[in-house]
């Protein structure tokens, strides 16, 4: 398990900038944040509402039980909670996925390696999110 305070912002072109990533310590273990990706609004053609997506990548520590020293990929899916008339996105909760590769039974699939090329998303758990002060930024 693990936690912390990720500040991010989201610029005009598409791109995200990291500000601030505070990790709390679980058991003594932490992640570290190393890049954000860019991020895209979608609405949902499940609740017909407007979510903002982005991604980051983090270093594992070395006492994770499935992915020990990895760079993993965890994709952040937030709820727009309202638009000011400026621009700015208020984000409300979300939820964090994560890639995982699936590997074929044998690792081959006759003459095709299907190893990077199958994959899933698993839940793997919530955030909230909320406005950073300008003295964050």
């Amino acid at each position: 398990t693990y936690s912390g305070k990720l500040t991010v912002k989201f610029l005009a072109d598409g791109y995200t900038d990291l500000i601030f990533h505070k990790p709390t310590s679980m058991g003594g273990s932490t992640l570290s944040v190393e890049k954000v990706w860019g991020w895209d609004k979608e609405i949902s053609s499940e609740d017909e509402l407007e979510y903002l997506l982005f991604s980051f990548n983090a270093l594992l520590p070395a006492t994770d039980a499935t992915d020990p020293n990895e760079v993993v990929r965890f994709y952040m899916q937030a709820r727009v909670d309202s638009s000011d008339s400026d621009g700015q996105l208020n984000l409300a909760e979300g939820t964090v996925t994560m890639k995982k590769d699936v590997k074929p039974p044998g690792g081959f699939w006759g003459a095709f390696n299907g190893a990077g090329i199958l994959a899933q998303f698993r839940y793997v758990g919530n955030f909230v999110a909320k406005p950073a002060s300008n003295a964050e930024m």
